[in-house]
C-alpha cells in the first residue's frame, strides 16, 4: 500500500472519519515490520488494537443471591415509606381544613401578644444592662484625656 495513502487514512483516523474497512487496513498495514520511522508511534497503538480484537470477554457470572437481598429492602423501605405517608395523611384529615393555627378569641389573641412582647422586651433589657459598662468606661476615658 502507498504511503500516501496511509498517511491520508491516518489523517481521517485521527479526525475519526475512518471505516472499520479503513480501520481493518491500517491494522493490518501497522502488523507488519517494514514501517517508517514517522509511523512507528501508530504500530503500537494499531498493534494492541489488534489484540483486543482477537480477545474475547469471559462469561457473566451468575447473579449472586444479594441483588434478592437489595430487592427485599427496597420493597420494604417502600412499604415504610407509604405507611408512613399514609398515618401522616391521616392524621392531617381530622384537623379542620380552615385551621390555620390562628386563635379566633379576640382576648386570648391578645393575652398571647401580651406573653410574647414582655418575653422580647426582658430579652432587650437584658441587653440593656451590659451597657452599664460601657458607660462607665467612657466616664474613665474622659478622666485620662483630661488629665493629660
Amino acid at each position: 500500500m502507498e504511503l500516501s495513502k496511509i498517511e491520508k487514512l491516518l489523517e481521517r483516523y485521527d479526525e475519526g472519519k475512518t471505516s472499520l474497512a479503513e480501520e481493518k487496513l491500517l491494522r493490518e498495514y501497522f502488523l507488519r515490520n517494514d514501517i517508517p520511522e514517522n509511523l512507528r508511534s501508530y504500530q503500537l497503538m494499531f498493534m494492541f488494537s489488534n489484540k483486543q480484537v482477537n480477545e474475547k470477554l469471559p462469561e457473566q457470572p451468575e447473579e449472586k443471591s444479594t441483588n434478592k437481598w437489595y430487592i427485599w429492602t427496597s420493597i420494604a423501605a417502600i412499604f415504610i415509606v407509604a405507611m408512613g405517608v399514609f398515618f401522616f395523611n391521616d392524621n392531617s384529615r381530622n384537623l379542620n381544613e380552615n385551621d390555620l393555627g390562628t386563635i379566633t378569641e379576640e382576648e386570648i389573641a391578645l393575652e398571647k401578644a401580651k406573653e410574647t412582647l414582655a418575653m422580647v422586651s426582658q430579652f432587650m433589657n437584658e441587653g440593656k444592662s451590659d451597657l452599664v459598662y460601657l458607660k462607665e468606661f467612657n466616664n474613665t476615658k474622659n478622666k485620662i484625656i483630661q488629665i493629660d
